[in-house]
Parts: structure tokens; C-alpha cells; sequence
């Protein structure tokens, strides 16, 4: 009986042959694999070269694709690609020809190296890549020049870190264990090749191969399930990959499951299960694959970009929302990341109730982040926020979702006032009250602002700072709280470290850039740094957070 499933074991030498090109689909995700995954497989074979021992990489699903002698990679493209990497290298590091001949045949056709056919290449990755990866990899000598090609993109810095990586480790060795080291990448890596008859079929083993054990990224099998449903003809495969390989690249991998997770939030507010199943069942169930790839995923897609980046450039709400979208995005959480996209993509940027949504919701999120530590509690205020949505009365009403009640205002203002021990809380409020504060500006959270603390956090016991400070009982209650804080640059940081109060005005103000943060202005009225001094400007700061928020 005929299956329709093929499989034998294979070497790299035989999977790269002559004869039949290997094609990464275009609905494909783009190269992945970072340094750490590289370079183990590197040490794998490093390994099966001092040990004689063959390496097995696993398996790689292929489909016959519509032109003789192409087969479509469904399964494995990561793995080929970082091979087909390291025989690039292998190559322009071998002196003696006839051996970087044999190696750059298992990367194109000696006879035609510099051609740009895509019969030439043993590999050919999608329409975004391929290009970049024939010019920085594959063309004989390419991988001796990476400084000159810092790729466009995450998956294309990718390949030339992992190729910088492997020339790196590879020059370290000495001629025999180099040349060891290929003779193992080119016929003792052992793969299974399995080849199936159709894309569904494919799908399938591919499903089988990658749901047992460890999962590949949330969205490459979303992806695999949709075109699944679809049942998309070649030319709308394309046409919808191109886009989908668009989205991946504009957001990389981790974000686009970010994003993919954050959709599910607001289809399925239940939070149950893993992503993939659930994401299936919440979302593509209730929505045609054609309808999603079209209209709804391109408005998340942009809505997600907005809330990853507060860069919001158009509209009259524009400056208010990148404001609240940066202060939120400080936060060492990201629950409020569903409500802030549903509004974008239900309602828009320019939609008249914008600025005081994300007002509210800015407030929604720092109280719950300072009050609430149990997760589904946190999910629950928020999928409030987004339950009520469509309604303006029910949404800013006085008992509505945004609204902070007496007790919540009341542990917000103690928590406040004490300490924060985490580093991501203690940035996220002197961010924030930099922005409260009168002449402030919200600072983006990739800004190079960090937190100084003015009563330094280890004090030595010959410091000067134990005169004012004696009891260490009060240093450790009082350094952490919001009084002690300033922001500087991190190197300016760095010289401030230790010193003396007046000292350290003298690095904040005297070339140092303090006066850029008004948190650090703040301080400069200031001639000592005393228990009481730290007490009083932490009690201030509160309340003026607390009138801001109308707490």
C-alpha cells in the first residue's frame, strides 16, 4: 500500500546532491535560529568528529513542488539553512581549492557559481531572504566579508551572526580538525528525509513531527493551521505567505506569538489552555482563514506595532497616546496590552474617546501592577475594560472598569510610599514620575535613562554616607523608596556611584545631563541628603501621582 510518505535516512552530501533543488515555500517563517542554537550544533559535530560517531539532526519534510527536481521544505528549513551556513564557511576558510570546490557543491552548482538562477542553488529560501542569504552566504568567499552585509532584518542578522560565529570557532582549529570537521557535515550527519505527495499531507507530518516534545514558535503552526483550513491554491498561497512572512519580519518571531497570544486574550478571555489549541479554537474557528489573513490580522498587525513602539506620528490624539502607550510600556507587565489593541483596531487613534481610554487605562495599569500581584485578577480588571468597549457610559462610567475605588486608592497611595525592590518597577516609576512631574516629558523605555539611587544601595562602612546614615535598618527601608530616586544616563550613572551628596550634584549637574530629568531637577534645591529629606520627597512625589491619577 501507497501512503504517500517516504522516508529514508540521509546525508547532508545526499540531501545537498545534484539534481533536485531544495525551496523554502513562501509561507515559510523566516530563519530563526539564534548564536546559542548554532553554535550547539556546531559542538555536535565537533563532537562526532573527535569521536568517529555519526550526529543526527532529525528529520526534514519535503513536498514535490510544481516544477521538476523542487521539492518545498514543510520541515526542517532552520536546520538546512544553518547547515548550508556552516559548509559557506567550511569553504572560504579552506585553502586548498579542490576541497572548497567539493564543499560549495553542496551549496550550488561548481560549474556556475556566480549565476543567480534559481536552479543553481541547492537552497533557495523565501522572497525576502533569498536574495540576502545568496550574497552573504552562499557566492564563494562571501562569508570572508560579513561586516560589509548587516542584513535588513532579525532573520537576516541572524544568518550573519551565526556565520561570524562559526568563522570565529572554526579559525581556532587546526587544519586536521577543520578538515575533520567538514568530512562529518558532509557525511555523517545523518537526517530523515521524508518526502510526501501534497501540501495536506505535509501539514500533517509536519503537525505530528512538531506537536511531540519541543513546540516550534506559536506562530508558524497557526500559520500551518490556517493555510490548512484555507485550502488555498498555489498562486493564493503565495500571495497570502508573502504578506505573512511581511507581518513576521515587520514584528520578528517573538513578538508576532506576542501578538498572536494578545488576539486570543480578546477572543477567548478565559486564558485557558496553550496558545496554539486555544488560539485555534477561540479564533479560527469563529472567523473565515481568508477574512483573517486579509482584514484582520493586517489592523493587528499595525495596532500591535503602535502599542510595541508609542509611535504614534498621525492625528490629532497622536502626542497623548504615544505618551500613555510609552508610560505602560515601562511596565514589567503586559496585561494591558489586549484592551489598548482591541480599542486601536475597533475604534482607531482618532476616535474622540482615544485620550481618555488611554488615559484610564495608563492609571488601570500602573494601580493594578503596584496592587494586585495574582495574575488572573489582573486579566479580569482588564477583560472588563474590553467586555464594555462599545459602550462609552458603561466604560468611564463612575462604577465602570477604570474606575479605582476607595480601597484600591488607598493600597496604591501605601504601596506607594514604600519600597521597590525589583529593578523593572523601580525604572517604570521614576519614568513615570519624570513625566508628572512640572516641566517632565515621558521618556520612551529604550531611552538609555536609568534609575540612580542618591543614598547608594551598599554602603561601605567607611563611607561617609554612614554619618547621616547610621542605622541600617533606615538605609534599607528608605533606598528603595521613590524619594531616593533619580534618572541619568547609564554612564553618567556610573560615575556618580558612591560619592558624597555634594559630589554627586556635581556629576548630575555639571556636564552630567541631570537637568535633562526633572525627577533629577527636582532635587537640586537640595544641600543635604538626609533620612527625613528622603521621607518628605517620597511623600511628595506620591501625592503628586495621586492627583495626576485622581486617586
Amino acid at each position: 500500500m501507497d501512503l504517500g510518505v517516504r522516508a529514508q535516512e540521509s546525508s547532508v552530501k545526499v540531501i545537498f546532491a545534484p539534481g533536485e533543488q531544495l525551496r523554502m515555500p513562501p509561507y515559510q517563517r523566516s530563519y530563526s535560529w539564534g548564536i546559542n542554537e548554532a553554535n550547539e550544533l556546531l559542538g555536535d559535530l565537533l563532537e562526532s568528529a573527535e569521536s568517529g560517531m555519526p550526529h543526527f539532526v532529525g528529520a526534514i519534510v519535503l513536498i514535490h513542488g510544481t516544477e521538476n527536481g523542487v521539492l518545498e521544505i514543510v520541515d526542517g528549513q532552520q536546520r538546512l539553512t544553518t547547515l548550508t551556513i556552516l559548509l559557506a564557511v567550511l569553504r572560504d576558510l579552506e585553502p586548498d581549492k579542490a576541497r572548497a570546490a567539493m564543499l560549495h557543491e553542496l551549496v550550488a552548482d561548481d560549474a556556475r557559481p556566480m549565476l543567480g538562477e534559481g536552479a543553481n542553488w541547492r537552497l533557495t529560501l523565501n522572497h525576502m531572504d533569498g536574495p540576502f542569504f545568496r550574497d552573504a552566504i552562499q557566492t564563494p568567499g562571501a562569508t570572508r566579508n560579513l561586516d560589509k552585509e548587516p542584513g535588513e532584518s532579525e532573520s537576516q542578522l541572524r544568518m550573519v551572526r551565526n556565520a561570524a560565529a562559526f568563522a570565529k570557532k572554526i579559525k581556532e582549529l587546526d587544519d586536521d580538525t577543520r578538515r575533520r570537521l567538514a568530512e562529518v557535515a558532509m557525511n555523517r550527519c545523518a537526517l530523515v528525509r521524508v518526502v510526501v505527495d501534497d501540501k495536506d499531507q505535509g501539514f500533517k507530518v509536519f503537525r505530528v513531527l512538531n506537536t511531540r516534545g519541543k513546540e516550534p514558535d506559536a506562530h508558524d503552526i497557526i500559520k500551518t493551521e490556517i493555510f490548512q483550513r484555507g485550502r488555498f491554491s498555489n498562486e493564493d498561497a503565495a500571495k497570502y505567505s508573502e504578506r505573512w512572512a511581511e507581518h513576521e519580519a515587520a514584528l520578528g518571531g517573538s513578538a508576532f506569538d506576542d501578538l498572536l497570544r494578545q488576539i486570543r486574550a480578546i477572543y477567548d478571555k478565559s486564558g485557558r489552555g496553550e496558545l496554539v489549541s486555544a488560539f485555534s479554537k477561540a479564533v479560527l474557528s469563529r472567523t473565515e482563514p481568508r477574512k483573517f489573513l486579509d482584514d484582520v490580522l493586517p489592523r493587528y498587525v499595525e495596532a500591535y506595532r503602535l502599542i510595541t513602539t508609542g509611535a504614534v506620528e498621525d492625528g490629532p490624539n497622536a502626542q497623548v497616546i504615544s505618551d500613555k502607550l510609552n508610560q505602560m510600556r515601562a511596565l514589567d507587565q503586559s496585561s494591558w496590552r489586549a484592551p489598548a489593541l482591541k480599542f486601536l483596531v475597533e475604534r482607531g487613534p482618532a476616535d474622540a474617546a482615544a485620550p481618555e481610554f488611554f488615559r484610564l487605562l495608563e492609571r488601570l495599569a500602573y494601580v493594578i501592577m503596584l496592587i494586585i500581584n495574582d495574575r488572573d485578577q489582573r486579566n479580569k480588571r482588564f477583560n472588563r475594560v474590553m467586555d464594555a468597549l462599545s459602550n462609552d457610559r458603561t466604560l468611564f462610567g463612575k462604577s465602570g472598569p477604570f474606575a479605582i475605588d476607595r480601597t484600591d486608592g488607598r493600597k496604591t497611595r501605601e504601596r506607594m510610599l514604600g519600597r521597590f525592590a525589583t529593578y523593572g518597577q523601580r525604572r517604570a516609576m521614576a519614568l513615570r514620575l519624570n513625566a508628572a512631574l512640572e516641566g517632565g516629558k515621558t521618556i520612551p523605555p529604550e531611552s538609555d535613562a536609568t534609575v540612580e539611587h542618591v543614598l547608594p544601595r551598599n554602603v561601605h562602612e567607611d563611607s561617609h554616607w554612614m554619618n547621616v546614615w547610621p542605622d541600617p535598618a533606615r538605609r534599607r527601608e528608605l533606598c528603595d523608596t521613590l524619594g531616593n530616586f533619580v534618572l541619568l544616563t547609564h554612564k553618567v550613572n556610573q560615575r556618580a556611584d558612591r560619592h558624597d551628596f555634594r559630589d554627586k550634584k556635581e556629576v548630575y549637574f555639571n556636564g552630567g545631563g541631570g537637568e535633562e530629568f526633572a525627577l533629577t531637577r527636582d532635587l537640586k534645591e537640595h544641600d543635604a541628603w538626609t533620612p527625613d529629606v528622603v521621607r518628605r520627597r517620597t511623600e511628595r512625589l506620591v501625592e503628586i501621582l495621586c492627583q495626576e491619577w485622581e486617586i
